[in-house]
Order: structure tokens, then sequence, then C-alpha cells
């Protein structure tokens, strides 16, 4: 009789720290590696320009970039290409951050970099001359664990 007694308390008391856990908003499972907004911008370029587009976002967006990264800003970013002149958009830019902020929550530290950058010209154009962003999209990797 005793022995059901304790495994009664011992139940009730399990129960009522499970309660407790949930009810501080404790976890009793191991919580989960932080969302990371990834942006990607949709670049089209002009005809002829697809090279010298991807070689503008290197020596600019990405010189930004690096520095933002060895600052901790964010993680990751590439271009990448179709490989030909046709569609809607054919250059894309991704920029992996180290949250679900995303651009947003180093705009301020970024634009402090950027404010530092001199634009490097390709071929003597610019941007405008390149190509231009056709769209930009923020989506949320999904841990791979």
């Amino acid at each position: 009789m005793k022995t059901k007694t304790i495994s009664r308390r011992a139940l009730a008391l399990s129960l009522a720290a499970i309660i407790l856990a949930f009810a501080t908003g404790m976890s009793t499972a191991p919580s989960s590696p932080e969302r990371r907004a990834v942006e990607f911008t949709y670049l089209k370029s002009n005809p002829g320009e697809r090279e010298q587009l991807k070689t503008f976002i290197v020596l600019n967006w990405f010189a930004m970039d690096k520095i933002a990264k060895e600052q901790g800003l964010m993680s990751a970013y590439t271009v990448m290409d179709t490989g030909t002149d046709e569609g809607p958009w054919n250059v894309v830019v991704s920029v992996t951050y180290k949250n679900e902020k995303g651009y947003d929550g180093i705009k301020e530290a970024f634009e402090k970099i950027r404010r530092a950058h001199t634009t490097i010209r390709v071929g003597g154009k610019g941007l405008r001359e390149l190509g231009s962003i056709v769209e930009t999209k923020r989506m949320f990797e999904t841990p791979a664990n």
C-alpha cells in the first residue's frame, strides 16, 4: 500500500513540474536554433551585360557584405545567374542573415558601411546601365537537424 502512495506522489510531483515548466514558458525540449532570414534579390541584366552586372555586384554589394560578415551582421552572400539574358530576371543575389529580422535587424550598422563605400563602376557603367532590380523576397531557412 505504501508503494502505491509513493508512486502516486512521484507521479503528482512529476506532473506538477511539467505544468510549472509550461506555465512559466519553459520547455522540457531542447531549444531550436534561431530562424535565419535569406533575402533574394532578382535582377535583370541589360542585353549583353550579365557578366558585367555580376562583376558590379561583387565589387560593390559584396565588398560591403564582406565587411558586414566580418562584423557578424550576416552569415553568407552569393550571386547566381541563369546563364542567359532571357526571362524576366537572370541574376539572383542571396544574403543570409544571422536571424529572422534580416536586413531590418542590421540596417543601422549596414548604413554606416554603405556610407563609407565608394561605388566602383564596371566599364564606366553603374547599376542602372548594367541592369535593374526586378524584385526582392525574404524567405526563412528551415534548419536541417
